[in-house]
């Protein structure tokens, strides 16, 4: 028998007598998630009458947490960074657990600097290999930083758990008890809320990951949802501080390969794992598998060094002025800081860095009422998870809002836009009473939203893109640019007369659209981020509703590529397929390109002029 051999065999013990280890006054740091030694958190409980004023560090507790229960206060104090089901948030807001708001980017030099000195480490491992080293396999995170910092280490052996590659390997020198007990590991399930919600949110992120990314899914099932929804990109990457199923199918796709990523090439990088047995299975003995100690995984450093970095977070709440809520509602605490806001911050440094806010239109509060998840203002006592400065792209199963760069009102706009269409009304009347918005601001149309045929996207001669799609409210800010790029050639063809400034009074009308009696469409050109409205096209309804007036116009520099042609085509096929038969404008005779236009079209067109203006008429053929 080799040294290390002997040194793993006389460290064997029954849990209830490595629990006896931990002194009076003890601070204890214990397994995390799917990686919490769950047979000596109750061997903690079972030994509670001989045991005394002990600190717990836990994080993100799964299943049963029996010494979180109320008859185990006088015992232990927990002290949880993550809050991670019902037992461990019911014991922090009966004050009988502490909850530390931090980010797990900074735990690990909070216990190697001595802020907190770990006098216990108490943690799951795999068997150990031919050399003698086990694994913390679904869980190094703050794990890792315990264990280097611990005057005393106590492990649960666990067949069961996955081994895995990166910094999660420990001496078993390092060890001074080891308990053999072999469990299943917690899995956590899909996503519970409304499949459709997931899938339309999942559409409009997926156009927005380019092939190449590195990209960052954050805790909660939405967002592994998302994940598993990437299955049409190439070659991307993963830098986590999570990672469950949804890159589990990602990687078996081929979809990730981690090719182009600028730090750990080849390698899918995390810092814990939870998810299903297949997951676990997945992982074990896998190369590919990383995982690293949260000061690396969630470094805002790190995160900004990788390129075309893309994170992926979801939110409970936010507000008009587009503060993210998630580790609190009022002053009830039900989550934690975790590494939301590093990512964030460090895609949006990153080079052609994204990051994302997802989250449903809508919850269930406790009393089991739907309520709107974008808010007017912040309950008090609420804590912000990431500040409104950081925020870029929210998104609901109603829109887009690109946050960044936009004032409080035009963040009011664009928030209320996107949610849900049974509280825009009373959002709208809330943001006046703050005066974030005009006082006479009018309310976006409560109807279902555009269907998502009413977008495509259209390469012009001069190779130009630009994606033709529904008018919003929040696109008052950018048709203003637009008209005032306009020539006075232009504005007097469009206006049929020298129309010299479009204020808020007669915009808003323009950007709001009910898309029942009137369609509006805009043309896009540039990242969402550097976003241009070149183009604005819309038919009005007439008479019995078989009938709609005309108009569309073009800024100057994208005039002459054919964009004119196209928006008309989309609005007239858009007109069709809702039962109008005849269309009507009246163009300046001098306005030979709005002329042809229509003479090119598959339509029968009539024309009758008038004082050097043309009657057009244009009947769809039978």
């Amino acid at each position: 028998m080799s040294s290390w051999q002997e040194k793993y065999a006389s460290k064997i013990v029954d849990s209830a007598t490595a629990v006896k280890k931990i002194q009076p006054g003890s601070r204890v740091v214990i397994g995390s998630a799917a990686g919490e030694p769950r047979e000596l958190a109750r061997a903690l409980a079972a030994q509670a009458g001989m045991l005394d004023d002990i600190e717990l560090i836990t994080m993100y507790n799964l299943g049963d947490t029996p010494y979180a229960k109320a008859n185990m206060a006088g015992t232990f104090r927990c002290n949880t960074l993550l809050i991670g089901n019902d037992s461990m948030e019911m014991a922090v807001n009966q004050a009988r657990a502490d909850y530390t708001p931090v980010s797990l980017s900074s735990v690990p030099r909070l216990f190697t600097a001595g802020r907190w000195p770990v006098d216990v480490a108490v943690i799951m491992v795999t068997e150990p290999d031919e050399h003698g080293y086990v694994s913390l396999g679904v869980s190094v995170d703050v794990t890792l930083a315990a264990v280097d910092a611990a005057k005393i280490v106590i492990a649960q052996v666990n067949k069961n758990m996955p081994r895995t590659g990166g910094s999660s390997l420990i001496k078993v020198d390092k060890i001074d008890a080891l308990v053999i007990h072999d469990e299943e590991l917690p899995e956590i399930g899909d996503w519970d809320g409304d499949p459709n919600v997931a899938q339309t949110i999942a559409a409009y992120v997926n156009p927005m990951v380019s092939d190449g990314s590195t990209v960052q899914f954050g805790t909660g099932g939405l967002s592994d949802a998302i994940a598993a929804t990437l299955t049409d990109k190439k070659d991307l990457g993963v830098h986590s501080g999570f990672i469950s199923d949804g890159v589990m199918k990602l990687i078996k796709a081929g979809v990730v390969n981690g090719k182009n990523k600028t730090l750990d090439k080849g390698q899918v990088v995390a810092s814990f794992c939870v998810g299903s047995k297949e997951l676990y299975k997945f992982i074990n003995n896998n190369p590919e598998i990383v995982l690293k100690g949260s000061d690396y995984t969630s470094d805002l450093r790190v995160v900004a060094k990788q390129d075309n970095m893309v994170c992926i977070n979801q939110a409970t709440q936010i507000d008009l002025t587009g503060q993210v809520v998630s580790d609190s509602i009022g002053t009830k605490f039900t989550s934690g800081i975790a590494g939301q806001a590093d990512f964030i911050r460090g895609a949006n440094y990153s080079t052609s860095g994204k990051s994302f806010i997802v989250m449903p239109s809508t919850m269930k509060n406790e009393d089991g009422q739907v309520v709107s998840t974008i808010v007017s203002e912040l309950e008090p006592g609420t804590g912000v998870r990431t500040p409104r400065s950081d925020v870029n792209y929210v998104i609901t199963e109603y829109g887009v809002a690109y946050l960044h760069g936009l004032s409080m009102r035009q963040r009011a706009m664009a928030l209320i836009n996107i949610a849900h269409p049974n509280f825009r009304s009373e959002l709208l009347h809330a943001a006046k009473h703050r005066h974030l918005v005009y006082p006479n601001q009018i309310l976006p149309a409560v109807t279902p939203p555009p269907p998502a045929s009413l977008t495509t996207k259209h390469e012009l001669p001069d190779r130009r893109r630009v994606m033709v799609r529904p008018i919003r409210p929040d696109d008052e800010p950018f048709i203003r640019d637009m008209f005032y790029s306009f020539s006075e050639q232009t504005v007097y063809l469009r206006f049929h007369h020298a129309l010299k400034a479009l204020p808020h009074d007669k915009l808003q009308g323009f950007c709001n659209v009910d898309f029942q009696n009137e369609v509006a469409l805009v043309g896009v050109a540039g990242p969402i981020e550097a976003l241009q409205i070149v183009a604005i096209g819309r038919y009005f309804i007439q008479k019995d509703g078989t009938e709609a007036d005309l108009a569309f116009i073009v800024r100057d520099d994208f005039q002459r590529q054919g964009l004119g042609s196209y928006l008309f085509e989309q609005l007239v096929d858009v007109a069709k397929s809702r039962g109008i038969k005849k269309f009507t404008a009246d163009v300046l005779s001098e306005n030979a390109g709005m002329l042809k236009i229509f003479k090119r079209s598959n339509l029968n067109v009539e024309t009758e002029n008038e004082e050097g203006v043309v009657h057009v008429t244009m009947t769809v053929p039978e």
